[in-house]
């Protein structure tokens, strides 16, 4: 993976897990110095988290982590992220294959791990990549750009949604339901599971 996709992931994964708050300034200097790149890949970066709406641009004051969304937005958009997710499902389930199922497998001890240290900022982040991956294996560029400006606008909904189970493993047994029905090959089946997730 290239030096500035590195820079673009780790900064999302930080602001989408809430290691980075909202609002955080972004300093070009001190992130190049940090990721060992010139000041022109952090700008990149920062100008690809924005156009994701991750970071936002304030004057005189440079680039900041964007604020959370409110409960009314995240009604808006879980809808519409539920349908993005089904619709890139659909285009490869009958393909899914081996390297499929292992990236799944990867993301889902990750999360385990998490899940079992009740470390929410880790698991926010593994649940976003285990999404992440569906969207992606879609291999369509404009799905995968809506899924990024979507999942950007919620990011505060994963934190207040955690709060209705009592024990974080019961995240990671979700997951994993959806990856075990991937690997039975019934697509109306993994969908209505993948549905009752997205909530």
């Amino acid at each position: 993976m290239k030096k500035g996709n590195v820079v673009v992931e780790k900064l999302r994964s930080d602001i989408l897990s809430g290691f980075l708050e909202e609002d955080t300034p972004l300093r070009e200097m001190r992130l190049a110095k940090k990721f060992n790149v010139g000041r022109a890949k952090i700008r990149e970066a920062l100008i690809i988290l924005s156009n994701e709406g991750l970071t936002y641009s304030k004057h005189n004051f440079g680039m900041r982590v964007s604020k959370f969304s409110n409960d009314a937005i995240d009604n808006l958009v879980i809808p519409l992220r539920r349908t993005v997710e089904i619709f890139a499902l659909r285009q490869y389930f009958h393909e899914i294959n081996s390297k499929d199922i292992r990236s799944w497998e990867n993301c889902l001890k990750k999360m385990k791990i998490a899940c079992l240290e009740k470390s929410f900022n880790k698991i926010i982040e593994c649940d976003i990549e285990f999404h992440r991956l569906i969207v992606e294996r879609s291999n369509i560029v404009d799905v995968i750009s809506i899924w990024n400006l979507l999942i950007s606008r919620v990011k505060g909904h994963f934190m207040r949604n955690y709060h209705k189970y009592r024990d974080p493993m019961e995240i990671y047994f979700e997951h994993e339901a959806i990856f075990s029905m991937f690997r039975t090959g019934k697509l109306d089946a993994a969908i209505q599971i993948l549905e009752s997730n997205i909530e």
